[in-house]
């Protein structure tokens, strides 16, 4: 298949669930490259990620222009996966602002063309928040494609596994 995946992780604590996403994806077939926000880092550490996806992790960007080369135009991803994405970084990207590695990868796939899932994972009342809901409808409206967060215990806790599988694949493949 050869067709690599993105994931962009945020600093939520629904993060620690994205080691098996992305072994999950590598066992689908899929080349995934991990970046990570500097608070994703204090949830997970940038080696699990690299054990799971098998590539060296994006913590910063640098003289390589990381976000260029992945997913600018031309660029070697076929996806942008934001998994998962907290409010900070949906309105970041909704925004056009790219100030760290994450939302800097989104705003260079936006203006590549580049399909972009995101995965919402926050307290209820942030996902509630009207600027926030006001941000996810620019962002569908541009093309973003959102997976909905399962709502219970005041939170909307990011969606299960196989759904965030199966809708990349549905985009990608």
């Amino acid at each position: 298949m050869n067709k690599k995946i993105v994931l962009a992780v945020c600093g939520s604590v629904a993060a620690i669930e994205t080691p098996k996403i992305a072994r999950e994806l590598g066992r689908e077939g899929f080349d995934v490259e991990c970046v990570m926000s500097e608070a994703a880092q204090r949830i997970i550490h940038p080696d699990v990620m690299e054990w799971a996806s098998g590539n060296k992790v994006i913590t910063e960007l640098t003289g390589q222009v990381e976000h260029v080369s992945l997913c600018g135009i031309d660029g070697e991803a076929s996806l942008l996966l934001v998994c998962p994405c907290t409010s900070n970084t949906l309105s970041k990207t909704a925004c056009g602002i790219g100030d760290n590695p994450v939302t800097t990868m989104a705003a260079t796939a936006l203006g590549s063309g580049i399909p972009i899932v995101m995965v919402p994972a926050m307290h209820l009342a942030m996902y509630q928040n009207p600027f926030v809901e006001e941000n996810i409808k620019k962002l569908i409206k541009e093309g973003v494609h959102i997976i909905e967060p399962e709502c219970r215990e005041s939170k909307a806790k990011i969606a299960g596994m196989e759904k965030i599988i199966k809708k990349t694949c549905d985009i990608i493949k």
